[in-house]
């Protein structure tokens, strides 16, 4: 049960850091430049734990490597940039809602590799969870009817928006089994947390590199949040996060990850004053229910997850 808890703590922190993120984005600083800013505090914070850890670097496998890579060039760096992106050309609603494909992707990668059965309480448990997160944004589906979808008419921009949105998709789902993958072979939560920042910045710097135009001075009083919201979301939530990862199969974490819209609109309601719906309401009962729903009968199961093999 700690596993589930200590994801959905992360999930907080991720929540909390939209209170900085947005107000940065709409000052005009590029999201290539925040993340690039977040990354390099965290290499810079996590060096000892580089060092430390520096005998299990040198001894991963050749898959051990690639998916550490994966997780932090991919899943942080690339799949951040592509999900922001998704929202110049599509409807938020309509990137959020494909958003949701993401469990489906964790829980078939976790099926093919990793070999986590996928059992029938798992599916009941899953289908209520899902639901709850629909029911959540459920206004906003509906008044998609009326809505403008695209931004543009332009057929090459719309699917642009598609392809950023399902890039980021399937790069988060497939990260989360990377991490499981690298917590079966017993490298350390720690291990794989300095080296996910490491591995996306050194994606993000050559991207920046390309694209000088999207870097402009910040303030030292902007720098400040930036460094706070990479310590709190990125130090502490992923801290949370791969310390639950050991101890849930892959398909429970990324189901999961699906209480973060629950914190954020609890967020926005105490913060920023905007009051919640009744479907905000529902929909997140659904959706922590379902989670622990899920785990308590998961404990009284037989083990659901086989090791993978040493690569």
């Amino acid at each position: 049960m700690a596993g589930t808890l200590f994801i959905m703590i992360a999930c907080f922190t991720w929540a909390l850091d939209t209170l900085i993120r947005y107000p940065l984005l709409n000052a005009g600083f590029s999201t290539l430049q925040i993340v690039l800013m977040e990354h390099l505090t965290l290499v810079l914070v996590t060096s000892p734990l580089l060092l430390r850890h520096r005998y299990a670097f040198r001894h991963l496998s050749r898959t051990s490597f690639g998916c550490l890579f994966f997780i932090g060039g991919v899943g942080s760096a690339l799949g951040t940039l592509a999900f922001t992106q998704a929202f110049h050309y599509l409807n938020p609603t309509v990137v959020i809602l494909l958003q949701k494909l993401q469990p489906i992707v964790a829980i078939l990668l976790a099926y093919f590799f990793l070999k986590e059965r996928i059992r029938g309480h798992f599916v009941r448990w899953a289908v209520v969870i899902l639901a709850g997160s629909l029911v959540m944004m459920w206004p906003d589906i509906h008044s998609l009817g009326s809505a403008q979808w695209h931004y543009t008419n332009n057929n090459i921009d719309i699917l642009k928006g598609y392809g950023f949105t399902l890039i980021a998709v399937a790069a988060w789902g497939a990260a989360t089994v990377c991490g499981k993958y690298l917590s079966y072979q017993g490298v350390p939560a720690n291990a794989i947390l300095s080296g996910r920042f490491l591995s996306g910045l050194c994606v993000l710097v050559p991207l920046a590199m390309m694209m000088p135009s999207s870097l402009m001075a910040m303030p030292m009083t902007k720098v400040g949040l930036v460094v706070v919201m990479a310590l709190l979301s990125g130090l502490i939530g992923m801290w949370f996060y791969y310390q639950g990862l050991k101890s849930v199969p892959a398909q429970f974490a990324t189901l999961a990850e699906m209480s973060f819209p629950v914190f954020a609109a609890g967020i926005n309601w105490f913060f920023l004053d905007m009051s919640l719906t009744s479907y905000q309401i529902i929909g997140a009962i659904m959706l922590i229910l379902g989670n622990v729903g899920l785990r308590l009968r998961d404990l009284k199961a037989p083990p659901l997850a086989v090791p993978a093999q040493q690569a």
